[in-house]
């Protein structure tokens, strides 16, 4: 296949059709075909193998034509197209260097990554509407992510340089440092990367962007109770700032884990409403939606995506055997009148971990499927407050546009029942936790949202005693699909999105 001609010539792509024929007739003296019916199978390990994915052309026609990354032009644009010199107005722009190193911290090459990265993040291309418009080339391609800005990801020596432009960029550029790293560190046996972030301004030799330093050690003398770092290129002797140096980095807290995720919810509430009414008018009209947003409300819905995903990546282990999002709320309406309560009963609701959405939403025809009646007993619910709380917490934060990328806005009635059942979730875990707080009420928000983080996480066996009660009603989980992401990672998602992992 890499050696065909025809293939070569138009830089990768190929329709099925052609590699179906190469794979019947290989051009090699001796060689026998495989049989048609392994073709579609090669062909999906192609993809699962980050070689090959199929390109759209138009969004209303079926496609069969994919790009073998390996066979991308070689040469970089030139003027690089819709990159300018300087982030837009109201975006910031950040950079971070993913330093490829092997056992002995030697520069090292991992070969091929960038071939994998274009197949591996094509969701993410400028062409994944119309290939025609995708920039990718051998050491380097062009991201767009809606409102979480856009990025360009270059081979800068045996460094991958990731620079993103958003009016919130620190989301999408850790979800990029992060997915490099796992690559290389996991495709390429020996190799590790070094996340390093650029000096700035003020450089002692009047180039700042060229000395680098290394995340993990600013890290390490920030714990020291030292603020500055010197600059590691002989002749500098600049000490730059730890802190200004970290705002590059993926380590550094976003609006919730700095203030508390309750008041960081109550400040971007009523925001987020006006945010989801907006986006339902431009779907109607069918317009570009996230372009239209304000700069304010696109870091907001980034800061959201952000808070999802740490909640999620607090739950990895969980994930191998069973969902970890569901909604519940007491069943009896005088729930709230018994305060001394032994054993209740609640209604729980699966959610699909990829649109964010409870399944009724997901399954007009069948609105019982992943909806069970389960009781417990008041100290189980008592030890599970905190994981539920922020739970509620972050599900009533995604829910306003949870469904925004997939397409599937829901109508006013949906929205606000789902709303109901979690705000009676959030009321309930608010009741047990009232001790707690009292308990809190001398430490600084930061300090209450760290111990919540750590209670979180020492609460995987609450999801898991959960899980076997659930699979004692329904092994089948409400028909939610169990996938892999790229990273390997459990997900738990509606049928209609199984195609995507």
């Amino acid at each position: 296949m890499l050696d065909d001609e025809t293939t070569r010539k138009r830089n990768g792509l190929v329709e099925f059709q052609h590699l179906s024929q190469l794979w019947s007739h290989p051009p090699f003296a001796g060689e026998e075909g495989y049989p048609s019916k392994l073709h579609p199978i090669f062909l999906r390990l192609m993809e699962r193998f980050d070689l090959s994915y199929k390109v759209v052309f138009d969004p209303s026609e079926t496609s069969n034509t994919s790009l073998i990354a390996q066979l991308v032009p070689d040469t970089r644009p030139e003027p690089l197209p819709n990159w300018g010199e300087q982030p837009e107005a109201g975006d910031r722009q950040q950079v971070q260097i993913c330093r490829i190193v092997d056992s002995r911290g030697q520069f090292a090459v991992a070969e091929g990554l960038f071939y994998q990265l274009i197949v591996r993040l094509h969701k993410y291309s400028l062409g994944r509407a119309n290939y025609e418009d995708s920039i990718h080339w051998q050491r380097g391609l062009m991201l767009d992510n809606d409102y979480n800005g856009r990025a360009l990801l270059e081979y800068v020596g045996t460094d991958v340089k990731i620079t993103v432009r958003a009016a919130y960029p620190e989301r999408f550029l850790s979800y990029l440092t992060e997915e490099i790293k796992w690559l290389v560190e996991n495709f390429w046996e020996g190799l590790r990367c070094n996340v390093m972030v650029p000096c700035i301004e003020t450089c002692g030799m009047n180039a700042p962007g060229n000395g680098l330093f290394e995340v993990q050690k600013l890290i390490e003398s920030k714990k020291k109770n030292r603020h500055e770092f010197p600059c590691p290129i002989s002749g500098c002797g600049e000490w730059q700032n730890i802190d200004q140096l970290l705002n590059n980095a993926p380590t550094a807290q976003h609006p919730s884990q700095a203030i508390g995720i309750e008041q960081f919810r109550g400040i971007v509430k009523e925001e987020l409403k006006v945010i989801r009414r907006y986006l339902v008018i431009l779907d109607r009209r069918d317009e570009e939606r996230f372009q239209k947003l304000t700069q304010d409300q696109r870091i907001i819905l980034s800061q959201v995506d952000q808070q999802f995903a740490t909640l999620m990546q607090m739950l990895t282990d969980e994930a191998k055997d069973g969902p970890r999002l569901f909604s519940f709320k007491p069943i009896d309406p005088k729930f709230f009148d018994s305060r001394r309560w032994v054993r209740a009963k609640f209604q729980l609701t699966l959610w699909c971990e990829h649109a964010r959405l409870p399944l009724p939403a997901l399954n007009p025809d069948d609105q019982t499927k992943g909806v069970y009646e389960l009781e417990f007993p008041r100290e189980w619910f008592t030890k599970a407050a905190p994981f539920l709380k922020l739970l509620t917490t972050t599900l009533s934060l995604v829910l306003p546009v949870a469904a925004s990328a997939t397409k599937l806005m829901l109508d006013d009635t949906s929205y606000k029942g789902i709303e109901e059942q979690l705000d009676l979730g959030q009321k309930t875990t608010e009741s047990f936790l009232k001790g707690s707080d009292i308990a809190l009420a001398g430490k600084s928000k930061s300090e209450s949202s760290l111990l919540e983080g750590d209670a979180i996480r020492a609460q995987g066996s609450i999801l898991r005693e959960l899980h076997a009660l659930l699979k004692g009603k329904d092994p089948s989980f409400g028909g939610l699909v169990r996938v892999q992401n790229k990273r390997r990672e459990f997900l738990w998602v509606h049928p209609q999105f199984v195609d995507e992992y």
